[in-house]
């Protein structure tokens, strides 16, 4: 089905997220994080530029544009401009291209195709997985209790949409200006499904485009991290995403940093999720965790504290 992003409703998805969250105007459905010891260039049609952390690391430039042979180029140019990156002729060997069509857009490099959808077959089959359930118990979610969460790593938005689909309002921050991209294009999508439980997730979800380790997460929000995962076996499909995505953040390992950050932010839950026998993120210790075939989440649990965040209750 096409569809159009739509501002206006960008703009009233933008309201859910809290008055606590400092935040920069409302730029092409994304909500665009202006914090200190950040970089971002706002340039020409609602640009995004390299971000730089505090800690100095670089996200790599958006990969170039290709327009969809023989479809209108107009929406690539539309990419190409908010991303402030090149709208390229043609292929160009192995580069890591971004190709936007009229009602498609997705990653490519080496042959192979990475798309963010929510309406997808995948999607369809994963939202009745009995991995939802676990996910949805590590943050809390109840009959009576839909908790907002805020995803501290973006990436193809999967956690967020089965979150969002067991009713939690979930904010997706993610440093990756084209991963911000194709999740917002993947919302604007879902909001016009033939499927009203995909259209209800995609009205609690949210993009927040910046580095989450610059960002002030509210405190009545589960805090949830999916950190890169060290090597472990894989299909061969995954792998090759895995490795996409590696090139998108320029393969540097940050999840130290960012557990730090997420420690010292003044939420109650922090839920991480691991490869099952990996060692845990950080040297506290989780109140709890829970299992399944190949991941597990740590849940943190913590008490309130009113001047300063303290050890974790066990």
């Amino acid at each position: 089905m096409s569809y159009s992003p739509n501002v206006e409703h960008a703009v009233i998805r933008a309201m859910l997220i809290s008055a606590n969250v400092a935040r920069g105007p409302v730029r092409n459905g994304f909500i665009v994080c202006w914090e200190s010891g950040s970089t971002q260039s706002i340039t020409g049609y609602c640009a995004m530029q390299t971000i730089m952390t505090g800690a100095g690391v670089a996200v790599p430039a958006p990969p170039a544009v290709l327009a969809v042979s023989g479809e209108s180029p107009a929406r690539a140019r539309a990419a190409a401009a908010a991303l402030s990156t090149e709208l390229c002729g043609q292929k160009k060997g192995t580069e890591l291209l971004l190709v936007v069509g009229e009602t498609d857009a997705w990653l490519e490099a080496d042959g192979t195709e990475v798309r963010v959808s929510f309406d997808s077959a995948t999607m369809h089959h994963r939202r009745k997985g009995g991995q939802n359930e676990l996910l949805g118990r590590a943050v809390g979610v109840k009959a009576d209790r839909k908790p907002r969460v805020w995803d501290a790593t973006g990436g193809m938005g999967r956690d967020a949409f089965v979150l969002a689909d067991l009713g939690c309002e979930v904010t997706l921050n993610e440093r990756v200006p084209v991963l911000a991209w194709l999740l917002n294009e993947a919302i604007a999508a879902a909001s016009v499904s033939t499927h009203e439980q995909v259209r209800d997730a995609a009205e609690r979800m949210l993009v927040v485009a910046g580095d989450s380790c610059q960002s002030a997460v509210p405190s009545d929000t589960v805090l949830y991290l999916d950190p890169m995962f060290p090597e472990r076996k894989k299909a061969a499909a995954v792998k090759k995403e895995a490795a996409m995505l590696q090139r998108l953040t320029g393969g540097d390992d940050d999840a130290e940093q960012l557990w730090a950050w997420a420690w010292a932010q003044p939420v109650e839950r922090i839920v991480v999720k691991r490869p099952l026998r990996a060692p845990v993120l950080g040297a506290q210790r989780p109140s709890h965790s829970l299992s399944g075939k190949s991941v597990r989440f740590d849940v943190y649990v913590r008490k309130k504290q009113l001047d300063s965040i303290g050890q974790a209750e066990v």
